[in-house]
């Protein structure tokens, strides 16, 4: 069949109202029959344009509300009978033909967008009929036009004004109408699937909180698969963020403990569980109750050593049976796995009045680049050391320092509000090994934090530079014995 059709009925549903009236007059004045329903039906009649209402089609009211008004055998048969094969068919049911659909959805995206719309008032506006018209006529698109965009009204107008609407142009519109719906239909997924995603509070128990989740393309904490264990939180995810974000400098067998968004310990090795263990070694105490991440697969071994902490989360690219069945004992313990982590390239925090972005620090520090400034230089192993310590004190609070040792994390101070507070509290809250090295997420503002430094027999400095007291630093560290190497670039982390 490739021939024009003009139609002789044509079923009118229509949210958007723009171009009805005058489309409804030139239906008339062709004299198509225009069935309609509602909404569109009092409109159209109010302008003058004569309407059959579709419930004396159906021989049945519009029912709970509107809810309940096309879906009928009358109608979806009137729209789906093939003519060629179901006529007799269709006359025995008193099924007449609906040549033209012309029909758009509740507003449904409209209303998610008004910040004070409820759950409820949204589910209101997902169509049921309306889809199941487009569909229909879409489908059957060898004898029935339809259309979802007022904007094809002078289209249409002028291909039964030409002769009849063309199979290519039917075509055209059964495409475009399965797109409206798919559109329709994926604003709706996403909407439910952010309801669904409410999470257990937000930073205290009396605040509500809730995870959009991006679908195409993310590799992130929202796309991890949740094994066991509670609902998560908005600290949850914020401090499993944080330790996805560090980890994911590291290419060997890693692992980081995040507690209140910042790093607690931090450890590497040749398994899983010695990378773990040397993580908790920094500070077993804060620790407690954490956010574990490792970058490799979580085995048995590494499991029960795990096991014998009380952690909030555990997060791995994947899990072994035994692993998971020895956390399944432990009801609450939250294990996700993920596979794959990409940091976003910018992140922001919404503020009163709007918002505020930034990029993601994804800086890397080349050694060769270091600019050593005192008169002692960093040995080669050292400043291994110095590499290790800046990749962990990028991602600690600021203020931050890091003091590492043979290529291992001792210490980490994050959050302090004074430089020196932040050196007193890395130096003394563990026994510090003689010979160890340090590092500053930003310039040292006097010497105090050296000569302080000195006393714990630190031997080397990695920290930015810029400081105007920069001359006075490095005469300290002179003094002291001490090397000191300047990065050229402050990692500050709020």
């Amino acid at each position: 069949m490739n021939k024009k059709i003009v139609p002789k009925t044509a079923l009118l549903s229509v949210s958007d109202k723009s171009g009805l009236v005058s489309f409804g007059k030139f239906l008339k004045k062709k004299k198509i029959k225009i069935i309609a329903t509602g909404g569109t039906a009092k409109t159209l009649k109010g302008a003058g344009v004569p309407v059959v209402s579709i419930s004396s089609i159906t021989n049945f009211p519009e029912i709970f509300d509107g809810r309940v008004k096309s879906v009928h055998p009358k109608i979806a048969g009137g729209i789906l009978g093939q003519r060629d094969v179901h006529k007799k068919e269709a006359k025995t049911n008193k099924i007449g033909w609906i040549d033209l659909v012309v029909c758009n959805l509740y507003p449904f995206e409209a209303v998610t967008k008004n910040p004070k719309a409820t759950l409820e008032e949204k589910v209101e506006n997902i169509d049921i009929g309306g889809p199941t018209m487009i569909r229909s006529a879409a489908k059957n698109n060898k004898w029935v036009s339809v259309v979802v965009d007022p904007k094809d009204y002078k289209g249409i107008q002028k291909s039964i004004s030409g002769g009849g609407i063309s199979e290519k142009d039917r075509l055209k519109f059964a495409g475009k109408a399965f797109d409206h719906c798919a559109s329709y239909d994926r604003a709706i997924s996403t909407e439910l699937e952010e309801a669904a995603l409410h999470l257990r509070y937000g930073e205290n128990p009396h605040q509500k909180a809730f995870v959009l989740k991006e679908k195409h393309k993310s590799f992130g904490l929202p796309q991890a698969k949740q094994i066991q264990g509670k609902e998560m939180s908005y600290n949850n995810f914020l401090d499993g963020e944080a330790a996805l974000l560090c980890l994911y400098e590291f290419k060997e067998p890693s692992c980081i403990i995040v507690k209140h968004g910042s790093p607690c310990g931090l450890g590497s090795g040749k398994t899983p569980k010695t990378a773990f263990l040397n993580a908790l070694k920094v500070d077993p105490l804060s620790a407690f109750g954490g956010v574990v991440a490792m970058n490799k697969r979580c085995g048995l071994s590494t499991a029960k050593e795990l096991n014998k902490v009380f952690f909030e989360i555990i997060i791995a690219p994947s899990f072994d049976s035994g692993a998971l069945s020895l956390f399944s004992k432990k009801k609450n313990l939250r294990v996700l796995s993920l596979e794959k982590y990409k940091p976003k390239k910018s992140f922001g925090k919404e503020i009163a009045g709007g918002w505020v972005i930034q990029e993601t620090d994804l800086s890397k520090t080349d050694a060769s680049k270091l600019k050593t400034v005192t008169k002692k230089s960093p040995t080669k192993a050292q400043l291994s050391t110095l590499a290790l310590a800046w990749k962990a004190v990028k991602h600690a609070k600021s203020n931050a320092i890091v003091v590492a040792h043979n290529k291992k994390i001792v210490s980490i101070s994050g959050g302090q509000t004074s430089r020196i507070d932040a050196v007193k509290y890395a130096l003394t809250k563990t026994k510090i090994p003689s010979g160890a090295v340090l590092a500053s997420d930003a310039f040292f503002p006097f010497r105090d934090s050296v000569d302080l430094m000195a006393k714990y027999k630190i031997k080397s400095i990695i920290q930015p530079g810029g400081s105007i007291k920069d001359k006075e630093v490095i005469g300290a560290c002179d003094k002291h014995g001490i090397s000191m190497v300047f990065t050229g670039t402050r990692v500050f982390k709020h």
